[in-house]
């Protein structure tokens, strides 16, 4: 070792993320490779894992050590994504199978049932979660759904992702579009059901802030339109007595991808005197009275004003 005097071994795996380094960087800080042998020797401090890479302690890798030992021997720019990106997302997945890394086109890839490196065309933009490029949940989550041979599996992934840390399904659906991947077919069966499950729930928990607001039963799914057969936009539901129309995402998402959009359907409405009412699905689910209160509000302004000439078809 060169520079003994102004190198202190206890305090070096500070200068390591995750207490993990390669042999090459320890070098470079002139520890000679008899040291390093002698260091992860059955006496050593040290334990040596496999590609060339040297764990600063004597315990059992830890995941994230094992994380970063497989990022170690990536190509610079990979980026987690499967089943350990979903964790690094706070999704509490168990480790299994091989740790899956994206790498730009013109890199190696490797695939020896520890590490998964797979080149990609685009690699997509990291997310740093606990020191780790990760990829956004929603590619995470796919990328370990097409690596799942169960379609059981698959459901609990999905599951876990939306539960736990409030992915959409609409988001997944987003990015399984076009992709051609085997499993791919499974993995959109698996979105269907969650997705006909979430509309269901939503209509029930509609029906019950109506019930709790004590209005009568509305039109549900109604399509709105002037009497010129001027579309107005689909509503959840439709009073046409008072010319109440309320969204509550029951089907799909209402939110029209812009304010300026937004603006524009709500101006629709209004100009033809129908009075709107938005409701976020997580405020319908988390303050079930006080929607039903402010419904119940609204419902008797519309009731005040003059009733609009409007049709609806389901």
């Amino acid at each position: 070792m060169t520079n003994h005097a102004l190198l202190d071994l206890d305090r070096l795996p500070r200068l390591f993320p995750h207490g993990v380094a390669r042999t090459a960087e320890l070098s470079a800080l002139g520890i000679t490779d008899e040291h390093i042998h002698r260091c992860c020797g059955p006496d050593g401090p040290w334990r040596r894992l496999p590609d060339g890479v040297v764990l600063l302690s004597q315990a059992a890798p830890a995941r994230t050590q094992r994380l970063q030992a497989a990022v170690g021997v990536a190509a610079p720019g990979a980026v987690v994504t499967g089943r350990e990106a979903m964790w690094l997302h706070g999704v509490p997945l168990p480790s299994r199978g091989a740790i899956h890394l994206l790498v730009d086109g013109r890199s190696a890839e490797r695939n020896d049932g520890s590490v998964v490196i797979e080149r990609v065309r685009r690699l997509p933009q990291a997310q740093w979660r606990r020191g780790f490029p990760v990829v956004p949940l929603a590619k995470a989550t796919v990328d370990a759904c097409l690596r799942t041979p169960s379609f059981g599996e698959m459901r609990v992934l999905v599951l876990e992702a939306v539960q736990r840390c409030g992915l959409t399904v609409d988001s997944l659906s987003r990015e399984v579009s076009g992709d051609k991947r085997k499993g791919i077919g499974a993995l959109r069966a698996v979105l269907a059901e969650r997705n006909a499950s979430a509309k269901a729930l939503r209509a029930r928990r509609a029906k019950q802030v109506v019930a709790l607001a004590g209005l009568p039963e509305p039109r549900w799914n109604a399509r709105l339109a002037t009497r010129a057969d001027v579309h107005l936009g689909l509503v959840d539901a439709w009073w046409p007595e008072v010319g109440l129309a309320w969204d509550a995402e029951i089907h799909d998402a209402w939110d029209p991808r812009t304010a300026a959009a937004a603006a524009a359907r709500q101006a629709r409405f209004l100009g033809a005197g129908v009075i709107p009412v938005h409701t976020d699905p997580a405020r319908l689910a988390e303050h079930t009275e006080a929607v039903a209160a402010e419904l119940r509000a609204v419902y008797d302004f519309a009731a005040r004003t003059p009733q609009p000439e409007v049709r609806a078809d389901r």
